[in-house]
């Protein structure tokens, strides 16, 4: 199964209701070489998928490992 490679938390925007919005244009890229474009103004909400992949927890993963670093 593919994963992703590359994501930016900095074109998300995280509400307060934990649904992130995508806040500029965000490429995605998979370890496969796939690119996701996602468009300003997608959002993603608690237990969504997009290509499989669950978008919010790596989100929110990412967020709490740059709160820590």
């Amino acid at each position: 199964m593919d994963e992703i490679a590359t994501i930016n938390i900095g074109d998300f925007k995280k509400q307060p209701d934990g649904t992130w919005v995508v806040a500029k244009i965000s490429d995605i890229i998979t370890k496969d070489g796939n690119y996701i474009r996602l468009a300003p103004g997608m959002f993603f909400k608690q237990g969504s998928k997009l290509w499989g992949f669950d978008i919010v927890k790596i989100l929110d993963e990412l967020s709490q490992h740059q709160k820590t670093s």
